[in-house]
């Protein structure tokens, strides 16, 4: 029995992951959607399986395993193999606008959505919605994510994206200069982080963005994070919150698969792979 890691893209945090549940004594092994063939039989073998597909990977040139992974995916589903996160968790990861409507039903906090749309947009009517958020329904790493303030700067994105469907959504200005990055792991809090604003005045480790401990983070937001997670059906996975002056929050983004580099374990104190390696640890030998 052996544990199969799906991945599209050689990152750090993988092949680390795959390290440290190997020196456990569980044979771990990559399988790299990107390949010319894929032996879904051999997948189909595997006791356990970890999704490691990246919203962000049709925009990072990985356009083969965003095209596959679904079916793929739902076919592990359907063959009753566990996989962390399961299939409907993907779901909401390759798509804001579920995910944003799933949280919404739960009475979560998430800004309004006004519009979804795929390359062809009616400039005008969103004159009254300035600023808003512009970015693709399935994405991440801040690609193709635009703050909109007016319909010249809307135009210019407009001839800058691709044909993909995008969301069109207001926008919380980040009133303390800071969004939050909460981390979890089965339901535990492993991080809280104040992630502050960097290139284009958006938030996130690819812009540029630098990081501070949040030490005093209100306890609704760990609530309402632990909440989301649970809606989602993400075991593994963060989100992204914006706290206003008038102490209300929203959550901004979900993510069923956290990335880490390695430079971030000294930023943390801690290695967040070995502690995502040992949950999945934990799965395994549940199934054995």
């Amino acid at each position: 029995m052996s544990i199969g890691i799906l991945y599209e893209s050689i990152e750090w945090s993988n092949d680390h992951l795959c390290e440290y549940l190997n020196e456990v004594g569980i044979k771990t092994e990559l399988i790299n959607l990107e390949e010319d063939s894929i032996d879904l039989d051999y997948i189909l073998k595997h006791k356990l399986i970890v999704n490691r597909i990246f919203p962000s990977s049709p925009f990072r040139g990985y356009k083969k395993s965003y095209k596959i992974a679904e079916s793929l995916l739902r076919i592990i589903d359907d063959s009753n193999i566990p996989m962390i996160n399961p299939y409907k968790s993907y779901r909401y990861d390759i798509s804001k606008l579920s995910s944003y409507y799933a949280l919404k039903n739960k009475g979560l906090s998430v800004p309004e959505v006004y519009g979804f749309f795929e390359k062809n947009i009616n400039l005008n009517d969103y004159d009254e919605k300035y600023p808003f958020i512009l970015k693709p329904d399935c994405g991440g790493r801040s690609k193709y994510t635009f703050i909109i303030n007016n319909k010249i700067e809307l135009e210019s994105a407009i001839e800058k994206i691709p044909e993909v469907p995008f969301i069109i959504q207001k926008y919380i200005h980040p009133d303390k200069e800071f969004t939050t990055r909460v981390e979890i792991i089965d339901n535990k809090i492993i991080t809280i982080l104040k992630r502050y604003m960097g290139k284009g005045n958006l938030s996130s480790y690819h812009s540029g963005s630098k990081y501070k401990d949040y030490k005093n983070c209100p306890e609704k937001i760990i609530k309402s994070s632990k909440q989301a997670l649970q809606c989602l059906n993400i075991e593994m996975g963060s989100l992204d919150i914006i706290e206003t002056k008038e102490n209300e929050f929203f959550i901004i983004d979900v993510n069923a698969t956290s990335n880490f580099s390695e430079d971030n374990i000294e930023m943390l104190g801690f290695d967040p792979i070995e502690m995502m390696a040992s949950y999945i640890s934990k799965k395994y030998n549940e199934l054995t």
